[in-house]
């Protein structure tokens, strides 16, 4: 069986949005998997989510959804059209390059934020060594958003971005029950896999107040949970 690696689950959903697209993606595609938990440093470019299928591992969520695809079918997408495959495209560009990181920097940056996630993320690390262990981490992330250009902004000026990206989600979202159509497409395991880890996790910041004045957003990660668990 395909052995999916992913970051531990503490909320009963990954908290990786990466890590939960493939997991999405391979729900709704019918392909058997069992995740592993496995740190970070063990994987091929030292980032979860990868893969191993056949005695091959392959890094990096769009990679693997590539993999599966080629080698297990493509159920979910192949009958998109041009403009399905566009709007899906700007959709997962949305999520990935722009939102995930508002969502990195309210959860590792934000006070608030860490304040809730560094006992679920750390709470497991001896107490001897936990204190430095999420220094290191947080000051990691800072330093990636500080070069990804998000953690220049400031908080306000983050929120603002991520406010907008939500803002045209919702707007899309308000046109079909998923992201390009009438039923779920592997653009959708991009959409969930960071909207979930918006507004379904037991962790609220800046940003999960902001995605729930849309209700179109809402709504679409309960569908999703329904199709996931039906």
């Amino acid at each position: 069986m395909i052995r999916l690696h992913v970051f531990p689950d503490p909320w009963g959903l990954n908290p990786s949005p990466f890590c939960l697209k493939v997991e999405t993606y391979c729900q709704l595609a019918d392909v058997p998997f069992r995740t592993v938990r496995t740190p970070p440093v063990r994987a091929p470019r030292g980032k979860l989510p990868f893969l191993e299928d056949a005695g091959e591992r392959i890094p990096d969520s769009g990679e693997i959804i590539a993999h599966l695809k080629r080698w297990h079918g493509d159920p979910l997408d192949r009958d998109l059209d041009a403009q399905q495959h566009a709007r899906g495209h700007l959709i997962r560009r949305t999520c990935e390059e722009s939102l995930y990181f508002a969502l990195v920097y309210c959860r590792w940056i934000d006070p608030e934020g860490w304040a809730a996630i560094r006992p679920v993320f750390f709470g497991s690390v001896p107490a001897p060594l936990r204190d430095i262990v999420a220094w290191t981490a947080r000051r990691g992330v800072r330093r990636a958003l500080h070069g990804q250009g998000y953690g220049r902004h400031g908080a306000e000026g983050v929120l603002a971005l991520g406010a907008a990206d939500l803002v045209a989600l919702a707007t899309l979202l308000a046109e079909r029950p998923f992201a390009v159509g009438e039923r779920p497409s592997s653009y959708d395991a991009s959409l969930y896999g960071v909207l979930a880890n918006i507004l379904d996790v037991p962790v609220t910041t800046a940003l999960t107040a902001e995605a729930r004045r849309h209700a179109a957003l809402g709504a679409y990660t309960a569908r999703m949970r329904g199709v996931l668990e039906g």
